[in-house]
């Protein structure tokens, strides 16, 4: 009978709490099926790209800068997404001539391509401020650099490249004269015709030389048939060129020389990746940059130490006075191609200011790379 009661009780403890506490029995969850998920991995495809570029195969801006750039990419798009990308590569002018370089890429008959807004006068009236003699322009670390984040930070430069996906920018930093004469003072270049292209132009001439404009690749020939006397240009070319094979001085001259080098992409080639793949070649571009900006300040030094010892060329340094000489004719040329630009409609002294503004700061963050 107790056993009877004591079971009652308990039932109705289990009915009656739950009611005089103003609570409803807590329910116990339920493991309901999971919903199909689809699988969020993006479906493999494989790249092919058609490069072209005016570079030899063996210049170390092929051997050791194109091809490490799209080896990193090629090794993170295989690691980071399912896809694949691969480069045919056309060098020496053999898919595209240089001037055509920049157009092929843009009309699709290359994919990406390498060269120099140089090699198509008028074409990029706003870079040509960055070619201009009479900034700090270090070494080619910092030349890159300004480039690059110039044409981030301003509309009106993108805007000239607004027909091809940009890659990256980079440039040479100084040039030198490399002839077959001894050039000590502004008189010894009078008469004397030598290879020059952008904004090198002026200053030539403006020293007493005749500026002669042909592709960096028709050098050797020209200086060794005499076409020309020699050239004004970054050493790492008597080495990538071989044009210590055909001349026989390096006159070192003050900050006047720089080239504007780019990386570029056909609009339809790179809309046709996928975000993941995108994403990637953004991060590989940013970084060479750089990368690029320490190799050509590597292998300018290494191209004169060429020069001097598996060839006997000769370094000239100029005096003081004669120094200041050249440096005196600088000012005049930016100050004209800024007038220029500004009567032609273009915002000249905005991108001048921008430069200088840029080149400066580059300097004092790169300006002791190489040194």
């Amino acid at each position: 009978m107790k056993t009877k009661l004591f079971y009652l009780m308990l039932i109705l403890a289990l009915v009656l709490v739950p009611v005089l506490s103003g609570c409803e029995p807590e329910e116990v969850p339920v493991d309901e099926p999971e919903e199909p998920v689809d699988d969020p991995e993006e479906e493999g495809q494989s790249f092919t790209l058609e490069f072209a570029t005016f570079w030899p195969e063996g210049d170390f801006q092929v051997a050791d800068g194109h091809k490490s750039w799209a080896q990193e990419i090629q090794d993170r798009v295989e690691a980071e997404t399912p896809h694949t990308i691969d480069f045919n590569w056309h060098y020496a002018q053999a898919l595209l001539e240089m001037p055509e370089i920049y157009g092929g890429v843009a009309d699709g008959v290359a994919d990406v391509g390498s060269t120099c807004p140089a090699y198509t006068p008028g074409v990029f009236p706003l870079t040509d401020a960055f070619e201009q003699p009479g900034f700090y322009n270090d070494n080619a670390l910092v030349a890159s650099a300004t480039m690059h984040e110039a044409w981030k930070q301003y509309e009106p430069l993108q805007e000239e490249y607004a027909d091809v996906k940009i890659m990256h920018f980079w440039a040479t930093g100084p040039g030198d004269f490399m002839t077959n004469t001894r050039v000590e003072t502004m008189e010894d270049l009078d008469g004397l015709d030598i290879r020059a292209v952008g904004g090198t132009i002026p200053w030539v001439r403006a020293l007493g030389a005749n500026p002669v404009s042909f592709g960096m690749g028709a050098s050797y020939e020209n200086i060794e048939t005499g076409v020309v006397d020699g050239l004004l240009a970054p050493t790492d070319t008597l080495k990538g060129f071989r044009l210590a094979e055909v001349t026989e001085y390096i006159t070192k001259s003050p900050p006047s020389y720089n080239i504007i080098f780019m990386k570029v992409m056909n609009w339809d080639t790179w809309d046709a990746f996928p975000e993941s793949v995108q994403q990637i070649i953004d991060d590989v571009n940013e970084k060479y940059v750089y990368e690029y900006g320490e190799l050509r300040t590597d292998h300018t030094v290494e191209g004169q130490r060429f020069g001097v010892e598996e060839h006997g060329m000769e370094v000239i340094e100029l005096d003081e006075g004669e120094w200041q000489r050249w440096v005196d004719l600088i000012d005049p040329i930016m100050e004209e191609w800024v007038e220029e630009a500004e009567a032609a409609g273009l915002p000249g002294q905005e991108v001048m200011d921008l430069a200088l503004e840029l080149d400066a700061m580059h300097s004092e963050e790169y300006g002791d790379y190489g040194n």
